[in-house]
């Protein structure tokens, strides 16, 4: 009975959980690492490229020359730029991508995908870990731009001003590596599968796949704006996964991030039950 009765126990509990109190301090301290180099730019951002791959031509179009531009990028940029669509719709379309469609596309998967194990109220709980994620890889990624300080391809071929759509000036110019669009559409993605992958949940294998295409289009349309170049969306993708991946697991069952941490001991014929639930 004991061996009946413990099972069900298990199987009736969500495989994944919270802790409030330090998932709040992460999420604070993500989110300001997030928000203050955005709100104060200007005053943060270097006025100038650390890596630049070349004579630096903000405010002069038309000058743009190849100089130590590696090759993959170099030829990603010549690729994908304007490929399909304009640079200003690819522009749009990669916004509308990574803070419209997957954003949403995560938020319903968690609420609705939770799997066999989920109790009440699993659906906001692997809502908040799919977004602490997030948050963590946004931190990141805007600590990288502020310490590289790469241009962007459009002030490095000079097409900024020439396009009328782009501003050499903004200290945003000098922000290409890592691609945060590309690292939010990964780390929404990645969340979302990894945390379903822990509960067992069916639609999984789905999320996996949905997580892979959104990061391809949020990536691959960064660089027809002419926004990223392939390292810059590597390096996003890179991080965004690996924030995907490793805050769902510190929120299993037992981790540093769960509020419940359960052991079963074998004593003769009796089982002893420890942990808080």
């Amino acid at each position: 009975m004991i061996g009946v009765a413990l099972a069900l126990a298990l199987g009736a509990s969500d495989k994944v959980d919270v802790r409030p109190e330090a998932d709040l301090a992460l999420a604070s301290v993500a989110l300001l690492g997030t928000a203050i180099p955005e709100l104060f730019k200007n005053e943060i951002a270097p006025g100038h490229c650390r890596l630049c791959d070349g004579p630096d031509n903000t405010g002069l179009p038309g000058t743009g020359s190849r100089g130590s531009l590696n090759s993959i990028d170099a030829w990603s940029h010549d690729a994908f730029t304007g490929w399909l669509v304009t640079r200003g719709t690819a522009d749009v379309a990669s916004s509308v991508v990574s803070y419209v469609l997957v954003p949403a596309g995560a938020a319903i998967g968690a609420w609705t995908a939770t799997g066999p194990h989920a109790t009440e109220g699993a659906g906001w709980r692997a809502a908040a870990i799919v977004g602490e994620s997030a948050l963590v890889s946004a931190a990141l990624v805007q600590g990288v731009k502020l310490a590289v300080a790469r241009k962007r391809p459009f002030v490095r071929y000079g097409h900024g001003e020439t396009a009328g759509t782009y501003d050499t000036t903004d200290p945003d110019s000098h922000a290409s590596f890592p691609s945060g669009h590309t690292a939010l559409a990964t780390s929404l993605g990645v969340a979302l599968a990894t945390t379903a992958t822990i509960e067992d949940s069916p639609a999984a294998p789905w999320f996996w796949a949905g997580a892979t295409a959104a990061s391809i289009a949020a990536g691959s349309l960064r660089m027809m704006a002419e926004k990223h170049y392939l390292t810059d969306v590597a390096a996003g993708a890179l991080i965004g996964a690996t924030c995907g991946v490793v805050v769902p697991l510190l929120h299993r069952r037992g981790g540093p991030l769960s509020s419940r941490s359960m052991s079963v001991a074998a004593q003769g014929p009796a089982l002893t039950l420890t942990g808080r639930f």
